[in-house]
């Protein structure tokens, strides 16, 4: 973060809710989704059916968490004892929701659970929440195994968030699916809200499984099935650009975006998924990519002349050696966040520029820091990796750069383009926001802008998308037409790691278990994490674990790891 950005962001450390606005005026979608939610009361629901599991949809500032807040002041009416859980992907976005639900409830009665709070802080919350004095829980996935004494309602708020998932250290679950679990036991209401649902739960929707509430319309600023279209999406041929000799990673047409966006005291955000000044290195001589001696990964370069890993945290300043040839030039290849920050700084010399990755968010308060100097307007331009796709609430950012639409497709996963659809319009959904006095643009650069995937993407066409992905699912038996199992075995000898995983797949295909395919032991995607190395199998099942299966799995030796719903299988 520059310097000057960088000296205000101390003064904005504490949340103000004075701003917000209470008096505010539901449409009718909002009131009719808040009257389905509270219709029951906790001691009459319908057991277990549709109308105790919601899906609410509606993009980016069509009112979702005004429909949270409202739901939860009806319910209290009712009965004052309940207590309500809302669930959060990410601590960034915690600041955000002390600041919305804080203007209705009074901190006595709220509670925030996250990993980052103080142990006594902790404990005294997790007495508040047992004892029933904790009225309004607000947390990230953990706050599920609270002990709840008279649970009213669950928001699960950007339900589509990995995060959700605890993926990288036992127990491997899902608050997700605990918090379903959650709600039978408690025999109260679940809402799922997105703007970018999961297929799964877009499937369950259409089977009925959720009830569907839809917010077409974007509070303030007009209707989605109305025109204008608050926020256009438009797709840049990146091809094109470099015919007419333009090499930067920044198209003239968004060069002309920004520059207008810059004259008329309008933000920008320029979009990439990847931090560093590169994607990788190679060497000149052999065109050996370098990468870390701990996870083989690729290293990347960064402007502090540091090669570093940034899956396992690997650095060196060491000017490296290529362990092919042995030469000491590499050439940066690809594009990272600090190339496109000194790209823009050199573009556009007077704007106020800061980044927004792992390295310049280490603080604890740096990202809700930086939120709150950028909605005052102190940043004309962000640029970031997923970190600020999700939540922010800024009216006045009137531009969206995409800048590598291609690189997200890049990951050989079956959730790829779920993931990347999902990120792009979450992304565009931070401009046209409550507020904003002027459409918003969002331009994503691309080589294949032919693709279906990239129109869906233009016409912001979620079904189409969706439909898509289903038909090769079904096709597939992948999920929510099947259920995946990952088994991981890891160990500082390779030839181990082979031998336990090729036993396992042996053993499993000699069962003949009938409707369960196994695939065969291979490396996984990272396969050698801090001198471990990794060999997984994929099982794939209808639906429940059989019996036999079950009984193996538990037997595993350690060494093992047993991923159910696994968020990908490489």
């Amino acid at each position: 973060m520059p310097k000057r950005v960088k000296a205000r962001a101390m003064k904005h450390a504490s949340c103000n809710t004075q701003h917000i606005r209470k008096n505010i005026t539901l449409t009718k979608e909002q009131l009719d989704a808040v009257n389905k939610i509270s219709k029951n009361s906790k001691f009459n629901p319908p057991a277990g059916g549709q109308n105790s599991k919601f899906l609410l949809y509606g993009p980016a500032s069509s009112g979702k968490t005004e429909v949270y807040i409202h739901a939860i002041k009806k319910l209290k009416e009712k009965n004052a004892n309940l207590q309500f859980l809302i669930l959060l992907p990410e601590l960034t976005l915690t600041p955000q929701a002390i600041e919305r639900y804080g203007a209705y409830f009074s901190p006595e009665e709220t509670v925030i659970l996250h990993s980052k709070i103080s142990k006594g802080k902790f404990y005294s919350d997790w007495q508040d929440i047992k004892s029933g004095k904790a009225k309004i829980i607000i947390g990230s996935r953990m706050a599920v195994f609270a002990p709840f004494k008279n649970l009213g309602l669950i928001v699960i708020d950007e339900e589509q968030d990995m995060s959700f998932k605890q993926w990288d250290m036992n127990p491997r679950y899902d608050a997700r699916t605990v918090s379903e679990k959650l709600a039978e036991i408690h025999s109260c209401k679940i809402v799922f809200g997105s703007a970018t649902p999961r297929i799964e739960s877009f499937h369950k929707a259409r089977q009925e499984k959720y009830t569907l509430l839809e917010l077409p319309q974007l509070v303030g600023i007009g209707s989605l099935h109305g025109d204008p279209i608050p926020t256009k999406i438009e797709l840049v041929d990146m091809k094109k650009e470099r015919w007419i000799k333009n090499y930067s990673p920044i198209s003239k047409k968004l060069q002309s975006e920004i520059a207008y966006a810059l004259k008329n005291k309008l933000q920008t955000i320029l979009f990439i998924n990847r931090q560093g000044l590169s994607s990788f290195s190679i060497c000149t001589r052999c065109k050996t990519v370098l990468r870390c001696p701990k996870c083989e990964r690729a290293l990347i370069y960064d402007k502090e002349g540091v090669y570093k890993c940034v899956h396992c945290a690997y650095r060196s300043s060491v000017i490296p050696e290529c362990p092919k040839c042995k030469s000491l030039t590499f050439t940066n290849v690809g594009l990272g966040t600090q190339k496109i920050e000194r790209e823009v700084a050199s573009l556009f010399p007077g704007a106020r520029i800061a980044r927004a990755d792992n390295q310049t968010m280490k603080e604890p308060r740096a990202q809700e820091n930086l939120y709150k100097i950028f909605k005052d307007g102190e940043i004309d331009i962000l640029i970031g990796t997923q970190i600020i796709s999700k939540g922010w609430d800024l009216p006045n950012v009137a531009l969206i750069g995409i800048i590598d639409g291609d690189g997200m497709l890049s990951i050989p996963d079956y959730t790829t383009e779920e993931r990347a659809f999902q990120n792009i319009i979450q992304v565009a959904g931070r401009t046209g926001r409550t507020g904003a006095k002027f459409p918003g643009l969002v331009l994503v650069q691309m080589f294949h802008p032919e693709s279906s995937f990239f129109k869906n993407i233009s016409e912001k066409n979620l079904e189409n998308f969706y439909d898509k992905e289903l038909k090769d699912r079904k096709a597939l038996r992948l999920p929510p037409f099947g259920k995946l199992i990952k088994l991981i075995f890891q160990d500082y000898s390779a030839k181990k790691a082979a031998s336990a995983a090729e036993g396992i797949y042996k053993i499993l295909e000699s069962m003949d278990l009938q409707g369960i395919k196994i695939s065969e032991a291979q490396d996984s995607f990272v396969s050698n994490i801090r001198g471990r190395h990794r060999r997984q199998l994929i099982i794939k099942i209808s639906d429940d674990i059989p019996e036999k299966l079950a009984k193996i799995l538990k037997a595993l030796p350690s060494g093992w790891i047993i991923d159910v719903d696994p968020i990908s299988i490489i």
